[in-house]
C-alpha cells in the first residue's frame, strides 16, 4: 500500500513507531530515581527521607553529593567546599552552611553530603542551599 505521494505507509508507521519507541525509552531512563550510593542502595529511601531543619525535603533523586565539609569553631557552624559545575577542575570555594538546612540524626551513609544548586550574580557563584548532612564525626 502507497500513500498519495507515493510513499510506503508500513515505512511511515515504522518511523513513528521507532520514535515513540525511543521517546519511551528515554523519558522511563530520566525519570528513573538513581541510587544515591550504587554500592548501597537500600539506603535511597533513607536518603529520601532526609528534611532539613526547616522541614524542606532535601532530595527526590541522586542529586546529593559527597562533601568536604569542616566544624568552623569561630562560628560555630559548619562549612563546605563547593566546586563550580561545569568548571570541576577548578578549586572549590569554602562557604558556610546556614543551619536551616543542616539535616539533624545520624548519618547512614558515613559521608558528609550536600544537596545545593549554583547561583551567579556578576560572574561569581553562590549556593542555593537545600540540605547538608554532617560526616559521621560531625
Amino acid at each position: 500500500m502507497t500513500s498519495s505521494n507515493g510513499h510506503p505507509v508500513h515505512l511511515y508507521r515504522l518511523i513513528v513507531a521507532g520514535t515513540v519507541g525511543l521517546c519511551a525509552v528515554t523519558f522511563f531512563g530520566i525519570n528513573t530515581a538513581y541510587s544515591h550510593d550504587l554500592m548501597r542502595p537500600e539506603l535511597n529511601a533513607w536518603f529520601k527521607s532526609l528534611k532539613n531543619r526547616a522541614g524542606e525535603p532535601c532530595c527526590d533523586g541522586g542529586d546529593g553529593q559527597q562533601a568536604e565539609a569542616e566544624w568552623d569553631m569561630a562560628k560555630n557552624g559548619y562549612r563546605v567546599l563547593l566546586k563550580h559545575p561545569h568548571r570541576p577542575n577548578e578549586p572549590g570555594q569554602w562557604f558556610d552552611v546556614p543551619n536551616s538546612v543542616v539535616v539533624n540524626g545520624q548519618n547512614l551513609s558515613g559521608r558528609a553530603m550536600v544537596w545545593w544548586w549554583p547561583s551567579y550574580d556578576n560572574g561569581r557563584m553562590t549556593p542555593l542551599w537545600r540540605c547538608f548532612i554532617p560526616g559521621p564525626a560531625g
